[in-house]
């Protein structure tokens, strides 16, 4: 790919700084606004209804069958987050390059879910038959969490290839039904007095098959031609998935770590406060989360390097107010938050959730870079670094929490998630210098 042959660096001139507020004015009256709007409004309405099944499913099942179903379905989720091998997130990329490759990702996507999920499903049922004690659920609801597998993996695939193409309200239309199907066969399973956990997490199967075939008629207009298999286009896929893959692994670690430390040094309790406020700083984060859903693909289908950087400049310059804003009102607010949510028994996690929301500010201006990366090519470098950056969280963390507590995990957080800015930094400036991409 070839760009602007004009040199120019992330501290770019000023005249790429005087049309600043142009290209913001821009920004906020073109569609990515509406894309943003719509988006977030149906995370909060998933978040709603998540909410209300649960409370359902718990009050119908009681303690021991929400527990009994909440490992049935871990079973799933963990086998497509084993089995998807990033190639959700390089789907995204490819499609949002060139649509053209639409069929050749939709039916590797298929058979990828098809044989892989299959191998997952018979490796695992095998590993269990051995070794009973350590299945997550026993019996037919094994089996059951198993044959979510596939078509789990399936709907992943391809609600990205939605998202690569910029079907974003196709996209949360599927995701809205989906939750929806789910609550309202819930319902009928209580109405009809067949509430159990093998009814209701069927119920979610369901939901997952019809979400799954509405993905896909709603996928096929776009198709350039037939549905078709391409080794090399899955080579390519794979090159690039797998950089991305073990780096989501060692963020995921990086996320949890310090609440399992919490839990091991200072004990049960100090766990559950350090855990409330993860849970309402993932909270705040969830409009971040939804522009970068946006931005992502929106970037990767931008051909020009210095399109790409001046929009995630001005992207990520709004973000950053906004997450400052939220951050300042937290300082003021979270202990009346955390007391009319969990009474005055947790007002200790206050101070914890403070920070986590300032590291959730630091984590965006990480992330806006990162997306900017991933959008030409994920370095492989990515990898031991984010190795090596698990690695401190855990020294820190142990230094940390034995002197300050939770707060310590807490910082400890920040300052490994501070590292990734001048990492995803210095490749913005390597590929704005070279005004190239890299092959992918």
């Amino acid at each position: 790919m070839t760009s602007n042959p004009k040199h120019t660096s992330p501290s770019n001139n000023k005249s790429s700084l005087a049309g600043t507020p142009n290209l913001i004015r821009q920004i906020i009256s073109s569609d990515i606004t509406r894309k943003i709007s719509e988006t977030f409004l149906t995370k909060i309405l998933l978040m709603i209804i998540g909410l209300v099944t649960s409370v359902i499913i718990t009050r119908n099942l009681g303690p021991e069958g929400r527990g009994i179903f909440a490992m049935t379905v871990i079973i799933g989720a963990i086998g497509v987050q084993i089995g998807n091998l990033g190639l959700h997130g390089s789907n995204t990329f490819y499609v949002a390059k060139n649509p053209d490759t639409l069929p050749s990702l939709l039916g590797n996507s298929m058979l990828i879910s098809i044989v892989l999920g299959s191998l997952l499903v018979g490796f695992a049922a095998l590993f269990f038959f051995f070794y009973p004690e350590l299945a997550p659920a026993q019996g037919s609801l094994l089996y059951l969490g198993l044959v979510w597998i596939p078509p789990g993996l399936a709907y992943l695939l391809i609600q990205n290839l939605l998202l690569g193409i910029q079907e974003f309200h196709t996209f949360n239309k599927i995701e809205l039904f989906s939750k929806i199907v789910f609550l309202l066969l819930v319902g009928l399973i209580i109405f009809f007095n067949i509430s159990s956990v093998t009814t209701i997490f069927t119920g979610s199967l369901i939901a997952l098959a019809l979400s799954l075939a509405w993905s896909l008629r709603m996928i096929y207009p776009f198709l350039a031609h037939r549905i078709s298999l391409s080794y090399s286009m899955f080579k390519r896929s794979i090159h690039y998935g797998i950089k991305s893959y073990l780096g989501s692994i060692f963020a995921f670690l990086l996320l949890k770590i310090d609440l399992l430390m919490v839990n091991e040094i200072l004990g049960k309790e100090e766990a559950g406060w350090y855990d409330i406020s993860v849970i309402l700083a993932e909270m705040i984060y969830v409009l971040p989360m939804v522009v970068f859903t946006i931005l992502f693909p929106k970037l990767c289908a931008m051909e020009n390097i210095q399109n790409k950087w001046q929009l995630t400049k001005n992207v990520g310059a709004i973000l950053m107010v906004a997450m400052g804003i939220i951050s300042v009102l937290i300082w003021f607010l979270a202990n009346h938050i955390i007391e009319i949510l969990y009474g005055e028994a947790f007002l200790a996690a206050a101070s914890v959730f403070i920070l986590l929301v300032l590291g959730k500010s630091v984590i965006c201006m990480s992330q806006v870079f990162g997306n900017f990366v991933a959008s030409i090519n994920v370095p492989w470098t990515a990898i031991p670094f984010g190795f090596f950056l698990v690695l401190i969280n855990i020294q820190l963390n142990l230094i940390f929490i034995e002197h300050y507590g939770m707060i310590g995990a807490a910082l400890a957080s920040i300052i490994c998630f501070s590292l990734l800015i001048p990492f995803n930094f210095y490749y913005c400036a390597k590929y704005l210098r070279h005004q190239t991409s890299p092959d992918s």
